[in-house]
């Protein structure tokens, strides 16, 4: 089957709401897609130089969030060269919320009258701490949607270079976006932490990008500085790297007895979701014959890896503690509870806490670890792939709701399960 054909038939597939997969092994190669969170901001760096074709992205495996950001990129180079007077911008985010936290400061450092527009469940997800930032910075945000709404959101003004606070405990994408969108302004900056920072590699990711597009941030005891004069630039193409966080779907298959090759993983990167490496090996040492069988997540760097790292941790005999988890609430879905929902109709155990659970892992008793049945997914892409993770290692057919979620985060994700032997029902190369 030609790989237009299977795109074809796996979307029609998608689109009735549902897929079965039935019980299978995967094994072969799979090229990873490019890192969604690199690809957000090389985007972005690479508008700052005036040139966003200078980021090499894979067409064919493009996810709706980069999509989203390039698009809305593109619209406000179009605005800057030619609009009518007190006309205002509108971008839409789709439903991804990288791509409204690190625009909402751009536009405002770039004095871009802008209204903010979402779908799905990202005109609930917060962006309050902005508000705190815009005080006396020269811009201005208002809601303009109904109570409990952060979109529609419109941005007036143009925010100056200066000192800002944020905690550090809410999104690290409020530190990203403030220090790319200040890169492109005049003056000395500085984005100072209130409280411990969480998710600090993605941070960490956010200034090896500026680096590479000419911008050097000086890490400081809970801040982060830029200097006053700025020369962005960057002569060669940028390369977004594989991404770990789609690599982990693959690896917890390998680790329930899949066989999967994953060529272009970088050996070097500031992802912090690379962890899923040194978490895999630690819980099969705490489910090993002579282990603790117990075993702690901490999910406040890698908050991504819980769903998939969770179905590892189900087919582990031990007790899995995942803690630092209460932002988890605030996905794509409540992913706690998702998380807690697909576990149980797998047949795990597991209890949830307001800021993570416990999984009560067990061994498989017939050469397979779940039971089938019916996931709802509450459209959440990391969920969708990790039943079908899941559901390899099933006894029965597991049926996914919602499959066309994948369309987020990683297009070809089914192709490449297919391709694996990954067996969805009515769809098969042969």
């Amino acid at each position: 089957m030609e790989q237009s054909e299977l795109r074809t038939r796996i979307r029609e597939a998608m689109s009735s709401g549902i897929l079965e997969i039935e019980p299978c092994r995967l094994q072969g190669k799979v090229n990873v897609p490019q890192s969604k969170s690199m690809a957000h901001r090389a985007l972005i760096m690479a508008f700052l130089c005036g040139d966003i074709s200078k980021v090499i992205l894979d067409e064919r495996n493009l996810s709706d969030d980069v999509i989203a950001t390039r698009e809305a990129l593109e619209k406000i180079q179009a605005y800057q060269k030619d609009h009518a007077e007190g006309e205002r911008l509108l971008l839409d985010c789709k439903e991804s919320g990288s791509t409204l936290r690190f625009l909402i400061p751009l536009v405002a450092v770039l004095g871009v009258p802008t209204r903010f527009e979402g779908r799905g469940r990202l005109p609930k997800r917060p962006i309050k701490e902005y508000e705190r930032v815009f005080e006396g910075s020269g811009a201005t945000m208002t809601y303009c949607g109904g109570e409990g709404l952060s979109l529609p959101l419109e941005i007036d003004g143009k925010m100056r270079s200066g000192e800002y606070t944020l905690p550090g405990n809410v999104s690290s994408q409020y530190i990203s976006g403030l220090l790319m969108a200040l890169a492109s302004e005049e003056g000395e900056s500085r984005i100072c932490l209130s409280t411990e920072l969480e998710s600090e590699p993605y941070v960490d990711m956010t200034m090896e990008v500026m680096q590479a597009f000419g911008c050097e941030v000086r890490k400081e005891e809970r801040a982060y500085a830029l200097p006053d004069k700025k020369t962005l630039h960057r002569e060669k193409d940028f390369y977004v790297e594989a991404d770990y966080s789609q690599a982990a779907f693959w690896l917890v298959g390998n680790y329930l007895g899949d066989e999967v090759d994953l060529t272009n993983l970088p050996e070097k990167t500031a992802q912090g979701d690379r962890a899923i490496e040194t978490l895999l090996e630690g819980l099969a040492e705490a489910g090993a014959e002579n282990g603790s069988h117990y075993f702690e997540m901490d999910a406040r760097n890698v908050p991504d890896l819980v769903p998939v790292f969770s179905v590892a941790a189900a087919a582990t005999d031990c007790e899995t503690h995942i803690v630092h988890a209460e932002r988890l609430v605030l996905k794509e879905s409540d992913r706690l509870a998702a998380t807690a929902g697909l576990l149980r109709v797998l047949g795990i155990e597991v209890d949830v806490s307001s800021d993570g659970m416990v999984i009560h892992g067990k061994k498989a008793s017939d050469g397979k670890i779940f039971d089938g049945g019916v996931i709802d997914t509450h459209k959440d892409h990391r969920l969708v792939m990790a039943a079908a993770v899941a559901g390899a290692q099933a006894r029965s057919v597991i049926r996914i709701q919602d499959p066309v979620a994948v369309e987020k985060s990683y297009p070809s994700f089914f192709e490449d399960y297919i391709h694996l032997g990954g067996s969805v029902h009515g769809i098969n190369l042969g």
